[in-house]
């Protein structure tokens, strides 16, 4: 099955202002792609409790998966940002990193309307058997807080 992980964060204005659109896609995705894909949003910042990622499910509507990123998936693929996003193959291949759309093109500048739907493109190609390309692209967000190695 592919993978598509969400990097967050729950106080970062640009994951808040995605969540809609990540939910859109969500949806979009299970009627177009019933059993194929799974869309996991985590949280790689070490001091995000479980309750904050209840608060940010119950405030966005989200119903798609989200958990704490214990197993340090963002540092996996390579995750610099959120939101930031990652497509992994059914082999465990990562096929794309970066940015969800061209929404926000610097911190606090973003266009009314995005100009290329990145992740949505991304998986179109992918699931069609086709080269991912771009493969990668510059998300704009938040930085990712690293792990310290003696946290679970």
């Amino acid at each position: 099955m592919w993978k598509v992980l969400i990097f967050l964060a729950p106080l970062c204005p640009i994951c808040q202002d995605y969540t809609f659109y990540l939910n859109a896609l969500h949806e979009h995705w299970e009627e177009q792609y019933p059993g194929q894909l799974e869309m996991v949003g985590w949280f790689p910042n070490p001091t995000v409790t479980d309750g904050q990622i209840a608060t940010f499910a119950d405030r966005y509507n989200v119903d798609w998966s989200l958990g704490r990123d214990t197993m340090g998936w963002s540092e996996v693929v390579g995750a610099q940002y959120t939101p930031e996003a990652a497509l992994v193959s059914p082999e465990g291949e990562l096929v794309y990193l970066g940015r969800v759309n061209d929404l926000y093109y610097a911190l606090g500048k973003h266009r009314s309307k995005p100009k290329s739907a990145d992740l949505a493109l991304a998986v179109e190609q992918a699931i069609a058997g086709e080269l991912v390309d771009p493969s990668r692209t510059d998300a704009i967000g938040c930085p990712i807080e690293r792990r310290f190695s003696s946290q679970d």
